[in-house]
């Protein structure tokens, strides 16, 4: 990806599960599928008391997870598991800052992005 080398692909993901932006190159998930993970994930882990999921790691591969509160949508980013938490981190305050800066006047329900858009959000970062 010409965006960044530290992150693989990334996901804009509403609270209820919805992506609305992506960009990924090797997985071929559902993204209904993959939000809906993450919503659950972290639906239970504040069930049983605990913080929102700020990483999942595998062998292979690390979700980092930012969230925003306004407006309420999840970022994630897979990376290597090697990167560095504070570079991925900032990458994607940085993917949350522009997203939210270009489209902060489209109402919640609005925030679908078609190819067009996605692009030029793509050529920003």
């Amino acid at each position: 990806m010409a965006f960044s080398v530290l992150i693989d692909e990334f996901w804009i993901i509403k609270p209820n599960g919805t992506t609305i932006l992506n960009e990924k190159k090797d997985l071929t998930i559902d993204d209904r599928l993959f939000g809906g993970l993450l919503v659950a994930i972290n639906s239970f882990l504040m069930e049983i008391g605990l913080d929102e999921c700020q990483s999942i790691i595998t062998d292979n591969a690390k979700l980092t997870i930012l969230y925003s509160v306004n407006p309420p949508l999840i970022f994630v980013a897979r990376s290597s598991p090697n990167a560095s938490d504070k570079n991925i981190n900032e990458k994607l305050k940085t993917i949350r800052s522009k997203f939210i800066t270009r489209f902060r006047n489209w109402a919640t329900e609005k925030y679908i992005i078609d190819d067009k858009t996605k692009k030029v959000f793509i050529s920003l970062l």
